[in-house]
């Protein structure tokens, strides 16, 4: 005999109390001659995926530089001053999540 159980309550942990419409970073016109970032939030595989996204688009782009940085968890976000460190040295950032 097999065990019933309830029903599978899936839950959003967004917070509702002030709802955001979501916003679309600026992008530039090109990323000819821009500064990559990646940003790996250190799950198994995510720097990879980041390094494999870079090299397409180094196939399109001269690109100036590609920087790396890992945040070191999944869990928590990066700090409020890293990601200001992170945007006055690169001009546009990818971040993955990987497994």
């Amino acid at each position: 005999m097999t065990a019933r159980l309830g029903p599978i309550v899936a839950l959003d942990p967004c917070d509702e109390t002030e709802p955001k419409e979501p916003v679309l970073a600026v992008r530039p016109p090109t990323l000819q001659g821009k500064v990559l970032g990646l940003l790996s939030n250190n799950k198994p595989h995510s720097e990879e995926l980041l390094r494999m996204v870079a090299d397409v688009i180094k196939e399109r782009y001269s690109i100036q530089d590609i920087v790396e940085y890992n945040k070191g968890s999944h869990q928590w976000p990066a700090s409020p001053e890293v990601l200001k460190q992170l945007a006055t040295e690169w001009d546009v950032a990818i971040h993955a999540t990987a497994e």
